[in-house]
């Protein structure tokens, strides 16, 4: 995928695609796939609180791309180190909370911290502790225009 590319899909205007009203977030442990579409793209938003050592991401991805996300939102888990090359941030470690948005070249390796001028997305610590609020603001940065129109229920508190 070109720059261009990649730009579009994650700036077009977006609605979650739900036949409930309700959204019931998943538990640790657990995995959920939300369907998201643009008038002329279909995406999948993932919420996964399986990951090993506790991580906690939000993903999206292009229906049509699932093996090359868009963006990753990790919450908790590792830092992550960049890799080296001709980009800000090269051969940083980044720790968590941090965005990985696609580049053509480097796929999402790119870790941004999330108060970064590429993300903003301004979580306090409390915030984190949060994954109706954190999925609102992930569903908000890629142009999702329907947030409002559904509950979303989530039972644990994260532990970050």
């Amino acid at each position: 995928m070109d720059q261009e590319l990649i730009d579009e899909f994650i700036s077009c205007l977006k609605r979650i695609n739900h036949k409930s009203k309700v959204i019931v977030l998943p538990n640790r442990g657990e995995y959920k796939k939300l369907d998201v579409s643009s008038s002329k793209y279909s995406f999948f938003v993932d919420v996964n609180l399986k990951g090993r050592l506790g991580n906690i991401t939000l993903m999206l991805r292009n229906v049509n791309h699932q093996d090359k996300p868009l963006l990753r939102l990790d919450i908790a888990g590792p830092a992550h180190k960049n890799p080296d090359g001709d980009f800000e941030g090269a051969g940083e470690i980044i720790p968590c909370p941090h965005m990985h948005i696609a580049h053509p070249m480097y796929g999402t390796s790119i870790a941004y911290p999330i108060t970064h001028e590429k993300v903003k997305l301004y979580l306090t610590k409390s915030d984190l502790h949060d994954l109706v609020l954190i999925l609102r603001k992930f569903l908000e940065f890629i142009n999702t225009g329907n947030i409002g129109n559904f509950e979303y229920l989530w039972q644990n508190q994260l532990d970050v």
